[in-house]
């Protein structure tokens, strides 16, 4: 059944209705960056991001829980959400490079061939 604004649907979007990505990026002269913007930037951009600053704090709570036997669920349950969406993405990453790589095999056979060597 046709709805008289499917001729809208690829156009119009309501909000919340598409895919959401959010880069985060301190920004210069902005007010809300605690400390100081460049050397926030410098540090997420030459040292390492925020995820990997995250993943070592979490790596640091999970060696003391268990070296103190402190039970620490919340960190237990979100390392294994990052784990699960890390994992999910290497699989889609692998299927990409499979199709990727079997349509090279159909329009350029050698170039196929050397790098499936």
């Amino acid at each position: 059944m046709t709805h008289p604004f499917d001729i809208w649907a690829p156009i119009l979007k309501a909000p919340f209705s598409g895919d959401v990505t959010q880069e985060i990026v301190p920004r210069i002269l902005s007010p809300e960056i605690a400390g100081i913007p460049e050397i926030e930037q410098e540090i997420q951009t030459e040292v390492a991001s925020y995820g990997t600053q995250l993943g070592k704090v979490l790596e640091a709570l999970k060696a003391l829980s268990a070296a103190t036997g402190t039970p620490l669920p919340e960190i237990d349950a979100l390392v294994a959400e990052v784990e699960e969406v890390k994992e999910k993405s290497r699989a889609a990453y692998r299927a990409e490079a499979v199709a990727a790589l079997e349509r090279l095999r159909r329009v350029d056979e050698p170039a196929w061939r050397a790098l499936t060597a």
